[in-house]
């Protein structure tokens, strides 16, 4: 009988990486734009450490991306809202258009943001070409539910209005924002001036006896 996929990881145990690499140690680095490929990586990294590691301990993952594609983004963020174990985020050099969401979509609580980090939020595009009548309406129909996931995205995530999101992040020209307007919009939860600062771990909840 052929094994699954799920078996063949946990029988591997922790070989499935570099003993000494950044992801061995809960550490996932997301450089570039966000497409397939760099989605990929991520949903691999999260869903092996999910499955493999033997403690919950809190996943961390680097972000430094100038954006890119909506869906192959939102792949990672499901990913990271249904995930068991706490994901840390942390924006590090450029953190730009669909970078915006990865970061806030970290746990409430462990998303960081450094100070020279570069924050840059616009309009979410959809390109439209040349097309007839029918094959517009249904990309205006697309627009609009994408539109509506970028907003759920937004406010579930932060601390903003809905005027606030499309004044500020859904501006029609590139809007930058330092790292502390991003931290007052509750987009993350903490600027670090250096990096040997440690990360934050979720807070523990009090049981009742």
């Amino acid at each position: 009988m052929r094994k699954n996929a799920v078996t063949e990881l946990l029988e591997e145990g922790d070989n499935w990486y570099d003993s000494n690499s950044l992801e061995s140690m809960g550490c996932h680095m997301f450089f570039g734009e966000v497409d397939v490929e760099s989605s990929l990586a991520a949903c691999d990294f999260i869903l092996k450490s999910s499955m493999i590691r033997a403690t919950k301990q809190p996943l961390t993952m680097f972000v430094n991306s100038v954006g890119g594609d909506c869906q192959a983004g939102f792949a990672v963020i499901d990913l990271m809202e249904t995930s068991r174990i706490p994901i840390a985020t942390v924006g590090i050099g450029t953190v730009m258009s669909m970078g915006v969401l990865l970061v806030s979509g970290g746990t409430k609580g462990m998303r960081t943001i450094t100070k020279n980090c570069e924050i840059m939020a616009h309009q979410f595009s959809s390109g439209v070409g040349e097309m007839k009548y029918h094959d517009l309406i249904a990309t205006n129909q697309a627009y609009h539910q994408l539109e509506h996931r970028f907003m759920r995205h937004f406010l579930k995530h932060s601390t903003m209005t809905e005027k606030q999101i499309r004044d500020v992040l859904f501006a029609p020209s590139d809007r930058y924002l330092p790292p502390a307007d991003f931290k007052r919009y509750g987009l993350c939860d903490r600027v670090v001036e250096y990096f040997d600062q440690p990360l934050p771990t979720p807070a523990r909840k009090r049981v009742r006896r």
